[in-house]
């Protein structure tokens, strides 16, 4: 009797695929952006002092020099050596893209210290140079063993793909950065983009000089603006109320629409506000350390939070693109309450107060992130629109292809 043929053996295990990582390498253009800005701030008083923008290599040490600069020179270029790391995989790994992300660390803070070199007010220093080269050798060697582990296989990939959609990359970087949108104080709580109402206000500014040989009336439109403020403090909250849940709603669902349906999106919203809330605490603690870490979080501010918690949960349940086009409709209210209404009476500290201390130049990049960061939304929201319109117009003419092909 023939014996039984053994069972057939199985298939080799394959290794994951290596991917690259879209995420890292935006945000290693955001980052990199987020260094020259607070490298370069205010970018202004530029002076040709006769220095060789080189002769801070051979400077002797700087006369004030705390533990305090050289932590934070480290600290500040370990996310830079660390993106880069990540950005170049799967084609250069391992210590050869730990020495790359040295390398671009020293590029990138050498140029940074030879353009201080016509800012008066910066010192170029050979010691930052070291310490944030420093700080990129140490963030790319610490990822760099995790790379593959992180892109190919690692389970924050795993979550990244399983929550959101697959081109929300840029999606990802805006909700990420929100929380660092509220370290500055708006006059309103989440009240972001007034960077046109700012240059409304101040005369000398080049947008203004623009448009009064455009608007010959503008004068009078500013000052009209004044109208809008209330008369009482209990309209004044309302306002308040208004902007916070605004600004709150139209952030949720931003960020509902770049998430896929099974994507637990109230526990992430919940996290995004909750450490948003504590960021911006503990910036206040370290800013001011003899005041209320929460003096910010007024009782309308607390009220609207509430409030718009609740609208987002019964918003989420509707389809995404409806949901896009509230966030869209949101954000545009924002902007408009934003920069039509005038500087709150009541705000809880003075810009002039809060720009003092030690992350002066953090502080302002900080606030131009929270003007610009609604307008970075709605350009997504608006782009995410029409890809979907040329998604459902591809759809409907391989639809038709396939009933000619069918009737044929």
């Amino acid at each position: 009797m023939a014996s039984a043929p053994p069972p057939p053996s199985p298939p080799p295990t394959l290794p994951p695929a290596q991917r690259h990582s879209p995420l890292a390498r935006v945000g290693l253009l955001c980052f990199t952006l987020l260094i020259v800005y607070g490298s370069l701030y205010p970018f202004s008083g530029w002076t040709d002092n006769g220095i060789s923008p080189l002769a801070f290599l051979t400077a002797p040490k700087p006369r004030y020099l705390t533990e305090f600069d050289i932590i934070t020179n480290v600290l500040g270029y370990c996310p830079f050596g660390a993106l880069v790391v990540l950005a170049l995989h799967p084609r250069v790994s391992g210590a050869r893209a730990t020495l790359l992300a040295l390398a671009a660390g020293a590029v990138l803070s050498g140029t940074m210290e030879a353009l201080q070199t016509w800012l008066p007010n910066r010192i170029s220093s050979n010691i930052d140079l070291i310490t944030n080269a420093l700080g990129a050798l140490l963030g790319g060697a610490v990822v760099a063993p995790f790379s593959a582990a992180l892109i190919d296989r690692g389970s924050l990939r795993q979550l990244r793909m399983a929550w959101f959609e697959p081109h929300a990359s840029f999606a990802i970087i805006l909700i990420l950065l929100w929380p660092f949108a509220q370290i500055f104080p708006q006059d309103y709580l989440f009240g972001m983009g007034g960077i046109v109402r700012e240059w409304l206000t101040d005369p000398d500014s080049w947008p203004v000089q623009w448009l009064q040989g455009v608007l010959p009336g503008l004068p009078g439109l500013i000052e009209g603006i004044g109208l809008l403020r209330p008369e009482d403090a209990q309209g004044q909250q309302l306002l308040e109320s208004l902007v916070t849940a605004c600004g709150w709603v139209g952030t949720g669902l931003f960020a509902s629409a770049a998430m896929r349906r099974q994507a637990p999106m109230l526990r992430i919203l919940a996290g995004l506000l909750a450490a948003t809330l504590l960021l911006k605490a503990v910036v206040a603690e370290v800013q001011f350390p003899d005041d209320n870490a929460f003096n910010w979080l007024s009782d309308a501010g607390r009220f609207a939070l509430l409030t718009g918690s609740l609208v987002l949960v019964l918003l989420l349940r509707l389809p995404r693109w409806l949901r896009g086009a509230l966030a869209l409709a949101t954000l545009m209210v924002l902007l408009v309450l934003c920069n039509l209404l005038p500087a709150n009476p009541y705000s809880w500290i003075s810009e002039q107060g809060w720009r003092l201390g030690r992350f002066i130049h953090f502080n302002s990049l900080s606030q131009w992130l929270g003007w610009m960061w609604p307008f970075l939304a709605l350009f997504y929201l608006i782009w995410r629109f029409e890809q979907f319109q040329l998604d459902r117009r591809s759809l409907r003419r391989a639809r038709r292809k396939a009933q000619r092909q069918a009737g044929g």
